[in-house]
């Protein structure tokens, strides 16, 4: 073999261009091997570029003679040949100014035509012996006056003569040579994406794309053990791919790109040699090519001797669970895999035992952009899974809510992009989500697919990217896809290996799979568990669909298992209506009831005994646990012998669990249910007195605070709790822009994943248009930390420090959630008066001010007849009663009244976009309605009148109070004091949307029963794609509340109301606040920063 001295590189400077390689080499570097394979154990056949590059001259002379017919005709490879025959003749092609299209055969011939017909196809070269049925099902769906030509693929021995023996004496003609070099811009290749959401796509691969490719990333310079004898090097080093003599890659497509990439632009232009299979189809041409196993992979990487594999995960899986497998990974230089995630679990414990795995990411779109890590003092036993970027590859990294990251790869004068599908640059979505190493830089993890993501019924995000992954570790798994989209909860597809099928029934299997499950689990958050009944194993008779690589098309499997999925949804549903699997409790007392409850929900949520009088949702509990354990509850109701059980059953509300979170209080309500005891608005009223109560224990029944007065803060150290949020966003830009605030603390809860208070809040100020600069001050401190425990959950130095200077705090920060009642909302009570304690023992207590950021919600049971609900302490808890998320701020409010401190409390309303970008959330209740009239072609007209505020106006407010030279009010109502009438402001929408070019036309107002008519119409037997397109159909029920509210206020031919709920004085607030007294009527200008901000973030797309 020749040395790596005397190889002569090609330039990467578009000089030499992909298609002329094979002359190239066939000039400097004939004799350095191309290929290399093993027909019998210690027996080596050496491909020489001259051979190669002669081959792929006669494949030119076959597919094009003397240059005839049309310069860059596509022409589509669909034909089961050897690798080595697959790549010279895809050379050849090149060569001869053709345009190879490798299209894998296990497509379907709807999927072909579909290719063929946008990429301008009209040339097949095939192997009608072994894919006669897909030929002549193409020629079926085919027009006859398509002008589309079938062709047998050129033979091994037409291209080989002298196969593995070429001399430089055997015969030759060469190809003409072009009269100009292919443009860098021109397609000089097609591959085609995996198809896993849709037909496969033909994506043309440039001169230019190509060259960019491959002077990136790991193709061309990776990170490989040092195998020179040097002590000084012993850790390892850095080392491209012309130091590995030699890849095994035999065993992947020669159709799928990183097959492409390995077997044939690797030698090209990194003069590597690739070992493949030995052909087939010497004697017999119609022999197929061997079909790869992990077997067959490992034997023949062994005889041609590679010290490096780029394998795909279910080979690395296989392998692993064989002795003699691990001893010769463990020996090899190193074991790329790319293609599809592997097991955590699998590559952890690879990876500890020594095998030197390392993790390809690419895509048909982008390359391969990433580099390998280096030594030992680089890369830890569990960085196996993390990859770094090229820094001549560009990327631009989105957040996501979880901590997550999505690429996006920004088009380079190197790196090249074959797909542009941005707005804002030249530059390609990946759709991908990462997370970033917690100590690394540049060094990133796939966790998964932005198109994967499901949204539950509840909102909530649920990736099942990496729960998928553990599944499919199990060696009895084939196949796994989890579904749930718009549903209340997730459910799975898994397909068993033929073993396991035979094996066990279907009861058996979820057993045997159930660990491997719970496995998942443990990674989910609590809202995405998989629960036993919710697994569907898939009959052999329908097995899962799949697409290159051996991928699941998911949205095909989802498709083709509908009625099955369908059926459990509704089983779920129809298993409160029985219950003769669950034993009932001994008697409907409500000891016997709370002990069998407490089984029922020990059971659900497969944990240990659960406390009963803990709240269950902070036990773990979530809404499909809460659903199955309502549903046993009603099942068991109905299926009793009582009758005063089997009719308590229709006093089951729909949020049971969620209004009486603990077994003691579940237990309680059910035995009331039953007995026909009465437990309405007098106990929920009850259970706020007892929560002020418990809360307030300790604080002074002070009816004048700790100073009569409170002077203006002269130098203003804020703690401002929730700072990442909307509202807290504005609030501490307006706070750093003010030179007189002396320092902010920016206090939060600690984020789900590797996001960090800093990254959230940068997000943030980006998503409203902040100047990001602010972010930088000095002035500035990032607190992490747990309100409801004590000192908040900082270090006792924090804390103090804390209680020495902070004179404001702004209390903003609560749990978004109006199922929950009023104990799930504990928490958040304990934190308000853990901040009141801090405030009562600080330094400046007397003077210090105490803002909570509270909601009108808590004058939800304020009788209207009354008059508008005032700007004072309200001491008759029923004014609260409605809903738990009110109830607890009205707690908190009565709790700061009884504190004694200079505290207001601030009633906010409807919060409406603000000035810079009018930033309003797109998953809010007025975008949602907005975004489904374009669909429902009218928007709704409602009678009276709107008080939504601007968000800069509700934050300006709460700082004017805070910073006021004049003693707070104990309670101050934050909504618009000149509200504007409904259809003044969704005219204005409506003219908005037509200026942005959203709709041709303005959209006409209808009155809102006759829109939400519609919307009901459209609800019925929605699918994934209709609820896209109208989200509203989310929030039926609550529009469903307005229409009718709208009705009563037509009915009473009043104008002046907002939905006939009562009316809030704002005398106070516009006294305190000079923002409030001047706020201006919400018009056309705000109502197109909204659109406009909608729109910047593809909303209405």
């Amino acid at each position: 073999m020749s040395t790596q001295l005397s190889t002569v590189y090609p330039p990467m400077d578009g000089t030499v261009r992909p298609a002329a390689l094979v002359d190239f080499h066939l000039e400097h570097n004939p004799t350095h091997k191309a290929y290399v394979y093993s027909e019998a154990p210690g027996s080596l056949v050496e491909i020489s570029f001259l051979e190669f590059g002669r081959a792929a001259h006669r494949a030119s002379h076959l597919l094009r003679p003397k240059r005839s017919g049309p310069e860059n005709e596509v022409v589509a490879v669909i034909a089961n040949v050897d690798v080595l025959l697959y790549q010279t003749l895809a050379a050849g092609m090149m060569r001869a100014g053709l345009v190879p299209f490798p299209i894998a055969p296990r497509n379907s011939a709807e999927a072909v035509v579909s290719m063929l017909q946008k990429s301008g196809c009209r040339r097949i070269l095939t192997t009608s012996a072994t894919l006669g049925p897909l030929i002549s099902q193409i020629k079926a769906l085919t027009p006859a006056d398509s002008a589309l030509t079938f062709e047998d693929a050129p033979t091994i021995s037409q291209c080989y003569p002298h196969l593995g023996q070429e001399m430089p004496s055997h015969p030759f003609a060469p190809y003409p040579a072009p009269q100009a070099p292919l443009d860098l811009d021109q397609p000089l290749f097609y591959l085609h994406s995996s198809g896993s959401t849709g037909f496969p796509k033909p994506i043309p691969q440039t001169s230019g794309t190509i060259l960019g490719w491959c002077s990136i990333g790991p193709l061309l310079f990776v990170h490989c053990p040092n195998t020179i004898a040097n002590p000084s090097q012993s850790s390892g080093f850095v080392a491209d791919m012309h130091h590995v003599s030699r890849l095994g890659g035999m065993h992947l497509p020669p159709f799928h790109t990183l097959g492409t990439v390995l077997q044939l632009f690797v030698p090209l232009f990194a003069v590597n040699t690739i070992a493949l299979y030995p052909p087939t189809s010497l004697t017999d041409h119609n022999t197929p090519p061997a079909a790869p196993t992990t077997d067959s992979a490992m034997e023949h990487c062994k005889r041609t001797g590679v010290p490096a594999v780029i394998a795909v995960p279910s080979f690395l899986e296989t392998w692993s669970l064989d002795a003699k497998a691990m001893e010769w990974m463990k020996s090899l230089d190193f074991i790329g895999f790319g293609g599809g995630p592997l097991a955590r679990k699998v590559g952890d414990a690879l990876s500890a035992d020594g095998v030197p795995i390392a993790c390809l990411y690419g895509a048909t779109e982008i390359g391969c952009p990433t580099t390998l890590f280096g030594g030992a003092e680089e890369r830890g036993p569990d960085d196996w899974s993390y990859m770094r970027f090229d820094e001549k590859a560009h990327v631009r990294w989105v957040p996501q809510a979880d901590g997550t990251f999505e690429s996006q790869f920004m088009e380079t004068e190197v790196h090249k992009l074959s797909v542009l599908n941005l707005p804002d640059a030249r530059a390609y979505a990946t759709n991908d989500l990462w997370e970033p190493h917690p100590t690394k830089a540049n060094f990133w993890r796939i966790v998964g697919r932005l198109d994967d993501v499901i949204i539950l019924a509840s909102g909530e995000n649920m990736v099942p990217g990496p729960l998928e992954t553990i599944i499919m570790s199990s060696p009895v798994v084939n196949g796994v896809v989890i579904f749930g989209r718009e549903r209340n909860q997730v459910g799975v597809l898994i397909e068993r290996t033929p073993g396991a099928a035979a094996a066990a029934d279907v009861v058996e299997f979820r057993n045997i799979i159930w660990p491997t499950v719970e496995e998942a689990n443990k990674e989910a958050p609590a809202f995405s568990r998989i629960f036993k009944e919710m697994i569907i194993v898939t009959d052999s008779s329908k097995p899962l669909p799949r697409v290159g690589k051996n991928t699941v098309a998911k949205k095909a499997a989802v498709k083709l298992y509908a009625a099955e999925i369908d059926a459990l949804y509704e089983t779920v549903e129809a298993s409160a209506q029985s219950a003769a699997d669950v034993q009932p409790p001994a008697t409907w007392g409500e000891n016997d009831v709370e002990a069998w409850l407490g089984v029922q929900a020990a059971d659900i949520h497969s944990t240990q005994p659960l406390d009963v009088d803990t709240d269950l949702f902070s036990q773990g509990f979530d809404s499909l646990s809460a659903t199955f354990l309502r549903n046993r509850i009603m099942g068991t109701l109905r299926s009793s012998s009582d009758p005063q059980a089997s009719k308590a059953v229709q006093k089951v509300t729909q949020n049971v669990v969620f209004s009486h979170p603990t077994i003691r209080q579940l237990s309680a309500h059910v035995a009331q249910l039953v007995s026909g005891e009465d437990a309405g608005p007098a106990s929920a009223t009850l259970a706020i007195e007892k929560m002020i109560e418990k809360y307030s224990a300790g604080l002074t029944d002070a009816s004048k605070p700790i100073s009569e007065a409170a002077a203006a803060v002269t130098a203003p150290v804020v703690l401002l709790t929730g700072s990442t949020g909307g509202l807290g966003s504005y609030m501490l830009e307006t706070l750093l822009k003010d030179p007189s605030v002396e320092r902010v603390y920016a206090y939060n809860r600690p984020a789900r994943g590797s996001m960090t208070s800093q990254d959230r809040q940068r997000d943030a100020f980006a998503d409203k248009g902040f100047e990001l600069g602010l972010l930088e001050s000095d002035r500035l401190v990032y607190l992490e930390g747990d309100s409801a425990l004590p000192k908040l959950g900082l270090s006792g130095e924090v804390y103090e420090e804390l209680r020495s200077s902070v004179n404001i705090i702004i209390h903003n920060a609560w749990r978004l959630d109006f199922n929950l009642s009023l104990v799930s909302f504990e928490p958040n009570v304990r934190g308000t008066r853990n901040l009141i304690d801090l405030a009562l023992h600080s330094q400046h207590a007397s003077a210090l001010r105490f803002l909570f950021t509270s909601t009108i919600a808590s004058s939800q049971g304020w009788d209207r007849v009354k008059g508008a609900f005032p700007e004072e302490v309200q001491y008759d808890a029923s004014t609260a009663v409605g809903g738990g998320y009110g109830e607890a701020k009205y707690v908190c409010e009565r709790l700061l009244a009884k504190s004694g401190l200079h505290a207001t409390s601030f009633r906010i309303g409807q919060i409406s976009g603000g000035k810079p970008g009018g930033a309003w959330a797109t998953s809010d209740w007025v975008p949602s309605f907005v975004k489904s009239s374009l669909a429902l072609g009218a928007l709704p007209d409602a009678q009276g009148v709107a008080s939504w505020l601007p968000m800069d106006v509700v934050s300006q407010a709460v700082l004017d109070v805070a910073l006021s030279e004049q003693s707070p009010s104990i309670a101050l109502n934050i909504v618009h004091p000149r509200p504007s009438q409904w259809s003044t402001i969704i005219t204005s929408v409506a003219n908005a949307l037509h200026r942005a070019g959203v709709t041709d036309r303005c959209l006409p107002l209808v009155p809102f029963k006759e829109w939400f008519a519609r919307l009901e119409q459209r609800s019925k037997g929605a699918d994934s794609d209709e609820m896209a397109k109208i989200p509203a159909i989310k929030l039926l029920e609550f529009f469903r509340g307005m229409s009718a509210a709208d009705e009563v206020m037509r009915k009473s031919g009043r104008t002046d109301c907002e939905g006939w709920m009562a009316s809030l004085s704002t005398s106070k607030s516009q006294a305190a606040s000079k923002t409030m007294a001047e706020v201006q009527p919400i018009g056309v200008e705000d109502a197109q920063r909204w659109v406009d901000y909608w729109t910047s973030k593809g909303f209405f797309d």
